[in-house]
């Protein structure tokens, strides 16, 4: 059966970002071949007509609920599955992809065991340089871990608990085995979920350490602390939904010590930050 590859990129008020990263993955290698799905959780007349003049050929979807990222994103994997797909990227449109980006991440799948892969996610902070690789879950917390580096060694494919799913490229085969993202979770946790269900259905997931994918990481919140009861809500799922009652409690002790902390190291940063600007 030949390839037939589908991008879907979620577009949430970065309509910029978005078309960059669209063009990009046009251009890299056999992007031309691909089939690509905009879904816009923040539709505007103005943007919808842009979207669709500059790029006729491509699937635009809106949502004007703004379902989340699971759901929105869901939307046009159905639509690509539909259409016959045999693998669906999932980009977020602040991520920025190289000439070389496809195919090695497709050769992976000549393993059929193999559902998931994703590249390493670049991005600077502080003016340093950091490389997000594959992670694990700490099962004692219910925290997943991400394992960043600052330097990019020659490193062999690793087989993974979990990758982010910022950019990630996953099989039709894959996605009739394990279903759809799942809606419960609103924003964040979904693809260490997701991740988790394949591994339980016998996938293989692959972090690829030869593309490296560049991350803006542009926000959709005004202030940074918006999004910490969205991760808070999603982290209570994945509790629920990953460990029985008994192994619980400490990770709602967790969880209800981290997020109050995390929003007032934020807010001291944020008002630091905006009485200097």
């Amino acid at each position: 059966m030949p390839e037939k590859l589908s991008a879907v990129i979620l577009n949430y008020k970065h309509p910029d970002d978005t078309t960059n990263c669209l063009r990009a993955l046009q251009k890299s290698t056999g992007g031309d071949l691909v089939d690509y799905y905009i879904i816009d959780n923040s539709p505007l007349p103005e943007v919808e007509r842009g979207f669709k003049k500059n790029f006729p050929n491509i699937h635009y979807v809106s949502s004007p609920a703004n379902p989340g990222f699971a759901a929105g994103n869901n939307l046009a994997i159905r639509q690509a599955l539909k259409a016959g797909s045999t693998h669906i990227l999932i980009i977020n449109p602040d991520a920025a992809v190289g000439r070389n980006f496809f195919r090695p991440l497709l050769k992976h799948f000549s393993d059929k065991k193999v559902g998931i892969v994703a590249p390493v996610i670049y991005h600077e902070q502080k003016r340093r340089k950091i490389y997000g690789l594959e992670g694990k879950v700490d099962w004692k917390y219910a925290k997943p871990e991400h394992r960043n580096l600052y330097s990019l060694k020659k490193l062999e494919p690793i087989v993974s608990d979990f990758v982010t799913f910022a950019c990630v490229l996953i099989s039709a085969d894959t996605f009739r085995r394990v279903g759809l993202l799942d809606e419960g979770y609103f924003m964040y946790f979904e693809d260490v979920d997701y991740c988790l269900s394949a591994g339980r259905r016998g996938k293989k997931i692959i972090l690829d350490p030869s593309v490296v994918v560049a991350h803006n990481t542009s926000s959709s919140f005004k202030r940074p602390t918006q999004k910490l009861f969205i991760s808070f809500k999603s982290h209570l799922r994945f509790i629920n939904k990953w460990l029985p009652p008994t192994k619980r409690l400490i990770p709602y002790l967790y969880a209800l010590s981290l997020y109050p902390y995390l929003y007032l190291l934020w807010s001291y940063h944020y008002l630091k930050y905006a009485k200097h600007r």
